[in-house]
């Protein structure tokens, strides 16, 4: 459900008309008509009073704990800044990854969407100043073929989009897999990389929500081992240096703390 309708909703259930609700949070009538509508959101400060007055918090609260960010928010950003006519690949990447990975979850407490996860890594993108149409629409579609059963080649976007997606899809087989032959094919790709790299940091971010202790210690052993050569790629790219300095503090220092945390 929307935020929208749900504000519509809880309003409905408590007999509250418009303005009784716009008068208990401090707002406008017409505040509060455009967010049933879905034409604006409430920032910080009104959402609070929004959850104090209709109890929004007591329920998504406990689905919000395990996401950074909110779908709605990222999706809404997103839809800001790619539909300039700029971001082509980007912009059929969006609506098929939320087609395809609607229904399934991120691991750990809460149910999270799964669509939280890309969508949370092109915010991140953006944020670093990475504004390429190819790999916005790559971190969108990164777990497309590998969880939703579609090959690179069938994916709405070009041909470059399409080849990083491949080199970041490991096979369901593993019986011929290589982790060192995967890095290594990636380490070729400089977006492949990236793509990879905010993956990474999303992942070992969350990792304590939805992972074992060995799980933990596992997924730091393989980022410590091939982490740093995807960097260094990064780092050989001009438009790529900054974000390579960022995304190395980040995975870095969530692994220091977790290696403390699990061997106590």
């Amino acid at each position: 459900m929307e935020l929208g309708e749900l504000i519509q909703q809880r309003r409905k259930e408590m007999n509250f008309s418009q303005a009784d609700l716009a008068e208990r949070v401090g707002v406008s009538i017409e505040a509060i008509s455009k967010w049933e509508q879905g034409k604006y959101r409430p920032n910080v400060e009104n959402y609070e009073r929004l959850d104090e007055v209709l109890g929004l918090s007591r329920t998504d609260d406990d689905r919000r704990e395990s996401r950074f960010f909110d779908e709605e928010h990222m999706s809404a950003f997103l839809k800001g800044k790619i539909s300039s006519g700029k971001f082509p690949e980007a912009m059929k990447a969006l609506d098929f990854a939320k087609e395809k990975h609607m229904g399934q979850t991120r691991k750990g407490p809460g149910s999270v969407p799964y669509i939280n996860h890309p969508l949370n890594m092109a915010c991140h993108a953006f944020a670093m100043g990475l504004e390429d149409d190819v790999l916005i629409a790559a971190l969108l579609l990164h777990d497309v073929s590998e969880d939703c059963e579609v090959v690179p080649e069938d994916l709405p976007v070009c041909q470059e989009a399409q080849e990083i997606v491949r080199l970041v899809t490991k096979p369901k087989d593993k019986t011929a897999f290589s982790e060192e032959n995967y890095y290594k094919a990636i380490s070729h790709n400089p977006k492949a990389c990236m793509v990879k790299c905010i993956d990474r940091c999303h992942n070992v971010s969350s990792m304590a929500i939805g992972f074992t202790n060995e799980g933990i210690e596992k997924y730091i052993k393989e980022t410590e081992t091939f982490f740093p050569d995807l960097i260094r790629v990064l780092k050989s790219q001009p438009d790529y240096n900054n974000a390579a300095w960022l995304l190395s503090y980040q995975v870095r220092s969530v692994l220091s703390t977790a290696k403390r945390i699990i061997t106590g």
